[in-house]
């Protein structure tokens, strides 16, 4: 079907509260959602995220809290939720693998694998990390078969299992890889995936004893088994849209255009869920986008190491577009880059509240000293063209802005939006000088509120996927003629006992 995007975030594992990684995947999924609604119109996008929620170290956490394991979700995931609230995320599901009606399917699907010969009784020993809830290769590990991710050592799981015969499909994943049937980006993350599936895939377990492990759903065909954790969670990517009781939704919008996630679970995704999807004679994914991770002095952000950046005190400082806006622009989408509270902070007042905030508020306090209407400054201005650096083609701003969006290139968008839009504008500005026009050239003063007028309106445009609410705050403004502050201004305060800064508004 033409015209129409579906984004995926991974569903994220509910062992704690979200942390700025997670809502990293989850904010540039948001940002694909809305500019595809203003590309193709909302009844044609599909933005999809949820929570993965069943599995051993949610039941050990669980039991550790002395707590039932639905308790200990319904407060997690009530925290997620109120996160992506926070962060201005505009899904249209959110599913739980409690659902019912995910619980259903993926019942079914697993019987069906069952009938066919894809699933099989057999046992299973290999490295496992409770904290990546994966099997583990000794290549994967570092000395002592210690998980690099987690710090922890992985454990040798031996006991009776039921297979999937991934095995059988490895010939077609690396042909579809290959041959970007199943693109896989960035370019490195398709040549490592591929390296790995040549190296030989394994049939791998996908349930566990439900005497080690109660807090799953069981297999239809064998109930003293629990669904291993993977194969519970990749379905939310059909279920979510109904599948299978009810296909309207999913032979609209599947298979998905852009399924975001970070490099920990890349091989599954590529492996495992798209065997799965052989199997089940459907579409494989177009394309999986892989981003990196976030740093913390050198080291991956991660709740099991403890290092995490809370959104949501995020937000209580700088408010939602500052951190949306911060986390994308700091270092290119794909790759790993270290973020902290203050670069955050400095972003804050370098980008935002001493760049579109101060252009805003000059031009705007301009028009309204010299008691000018909108029919004075809102008239059409020649955007000129920005010159593709490729010379096949001449593309104005606002086509290369949203090339840079769709290729998921949000750094470079962005740096395109401040470079050519705001700070030129903001060096017009001050070039022309139009508080000194005002005093002898009314003229000239009107010419240049108009050029500066214009292109904030194509600043609210080009920012709307990335700052929704900056964008609609700047549309108001800019059809009232009343100035507010889009980011007041703050003083950063180093405390001496520590790192830990302080913000004065």
């Amino acid at each position: 079907m033409k015209n129409k995007f579906y984004v995926t975030t991974p569903i994220y594992y509910v062992n704690a509260v979200p942390h700025l990684g997670s809502a990293y995947t989850t904010i540039a999924a948001d940002v694909l959602a809305r500019y595809y609604r203003g590309k193709y119109g909302a009844e044609n996008v599909f933005f999809m995220t949820g929570t993965d929620e069943h599995g051993a170290k949610i039941q050990e956490m669980a039991e550790t809290a002395g707590k039932t394991p639905k308790v200990f979700t319904d407060e997690i995931v009530a925290k997620f939720k109120t996160a992506w609230e926070n962060l201005d995320i505009d899904y249209d599901n959110f599913l739980r693998t409690t659902d019912k009606q995910h619980e259903e399917a993926v019942a079914w699907v697993t019987q069906k694998l069952y009938d066919q010969g894809d699933i099989y009784k057999g046992s299973y020993e290999a490295l496992y990390c409770v904290g990546c809830e994966q099997y583990k290769t000794k290549s994967e590990l570092i000395e002592g078969n210690i998980c690099p991710d987690h710090n922890r050592e992985c454990e040798i799981h031996e006991e009776e299992a039921y297979l999937f015969a991934l095995s059988k499909y490895q010939d077609e994943l690396e042909k579809r890889i290959s041959t970007d049937e199943i693109s896989i980006r960035p370019e490195a993350r398709k040549n490592e995936i591929l390296t790995f599936i040549r190296g030989g895939l394994e049939d791998v377990a996908i349930s566990r004893k439900k005497e080690n492990v109660y807090w799953g759903i069981d297999l239809p065909f064998d109930k003293t088994h629990t669904t291993y954790v993977w194969v519970d969670a990749f379905l939310n990517y059909l279920t979510g849209l109904g599948w299978p009781a009810d296909t309207k939704k999913s032979d609209k919008f599947w298979p998905a255009d852009v399924q975001l996630m970070a490099k920990d679970i890349a091989r599954v995704h590529a492996t495992l869920w798209q065997a799965m999807l052989l199997a089940l004679k459907l579409p494989t994914s177009k394309q999986l986008f892989v981003h990196g991770y976030f740093t913390i002095d050198g080291k991956k952000m991660s709740k099991s190491l403890g290092n995490v950046l809370e959104p949501n005190a995020l937000v209580e400082k700088f408010g939602a577009d500052a951190v949306r806006y911060a986390v994308l622009r700091e270092f290119p989408f794909g790759s790993d880059g270290d973020i902290s509270e203050e670069k955050i902070a400095v972003r804050y007042t370098s980008d935002l509240a001493n760049g579109i905030g101060n252009l805003l508020q000059r031009t705007l306090t301009i028009i309204n000293n010299n008691k000018l209407t909108l029919s004075d400054i809102d008239v059409q201005i020649q955007d000129g063209l920005f010159q593709d650096p490729t010379g096949e083609a001449t593309l104005t701003l606002d086509e290369k802005i949203s090339l840079a969006t769709e290729k998921l290139k949000f750094h470079e968008a962005l740096t395109l939006i401040w470079v050519f839009r705001i700070r030129l504008i903001n060096q017009y500005f001050e070039e022309m000088k139009p508080w000194e026009l005002a005093k002898f050239d009314q003229a000239k003063l009107v010419e240049v509120l108009q050029v500066c007028y214009f292109q904030l309106k194509q600043i609210s445009k080009n920012i709307l996927p990335f700052m929704p609410e900056t964008s609609e705050k700047m549309k108001k403004q800019l059809e009232t003629l009343k100035p507010e502050p889009l980011f007041p201004r703050i003083d950063i305060v180093e405390v001496k006992s520590g790192k830990k800064m302080e913000y004065k508004f």
